[in-house]
C-alpha cells in the first residue's frame, strides 16, 4: 500500500494568487454601446477584472467602423436607450459577423424580449443573450468569460 501525504493549504489567498498567475489570457476587448450619460463603471470593472479593454460607442453610425477596427469579443448594448437602439445593434453585429456575441442589457419587459428572439432569427445571429440591467455579476462574467474563450481572447495554460 502507497501512502500519499497531502499537507493543507495554510495560506488559501497565496494558493488562488499562485494558480491565478499561470491563466494567460491574450488581451481581448469588448465593445460597449450605451447612451451618453449612462454610468459604465460596473461594466468596466468587470472587463478589467477579466483582463479585457473595454471600448465605449455612443452614437450608432460609429459603431461598424470600430467593430472592424478592434475587431471586439462581444458586444454590449442597451436594449432601448436614448441614443442606443439595440436592434439597430443586432443588425450591425450581423453584417459584421453572425457569431459575434451580442448582450443587451434589458429591463425585462417579456414583449421586447420576443422581439429580440425574433430580430436575432431574422438577422441570422447566432449568439444574443439578454441580462436584465448590468449588475448580475454572476450572468456578465459567464457571458464574456465563454465569448473570450471562443475567440482565443482567454485561455489557461497547462498547470
Amino acid at each position: 500500500m502507497v501512502h500519499i501525504g497531502i499537507s493543507p493549504i495554510l495560506d488559501p489567498i497565496s494558493e488562488v494568487s499562485s494558480f491565478a498567475s499561470r491563466i494567460t489570457p491574450d488581451k481581448g476587448s469588448v465593445l460597449i454601446a450605451r447612451g451618453d450619460g449612462v454610468d459604465n463603471m460596473f461594466l468596466d470593472s468587470v472587463c478589467e477584472f477579466l483582463n479585457l479593454d473595454a471600448e465605449h460607442v455612443s452614437i450608432d453610425n460609429e459603431i461598424f467602423p470600430l467593430l472592424n477596427a478592434v475587431r471586439p469579443v462581444a458586444v454590449i448594448a442597451d436594449l432601448i436607450g436614448k441614443t442606443q437602439d439595440g436592434f439597430h445593434i443586432m443588425k450591425l453585429a450581423a453584417a459584421y459577423d453572425r457569431d459575434l456575441p451580442v448582450l443587451l442589457l434589458t429591463d425585462g419587459d417579456p414583449s421586447l424580449l420576443g422581439a429580440v428572439d425574433a430580430v436575432r432569427e431574422i438577422w441570422g445571429l447566432t449568439r444574443v443573450a439578454t441580462l436584465t440591467g448590468d449588475r448580475d455579476v454572476g450572468s456578465l462574467v459567464d457571458f464574456l468569460c465563454h465569448a473570450a474563450r471562443d475567440t482565443g481572447a482567454a485561455r489557461m495554460i497547462r498547470v
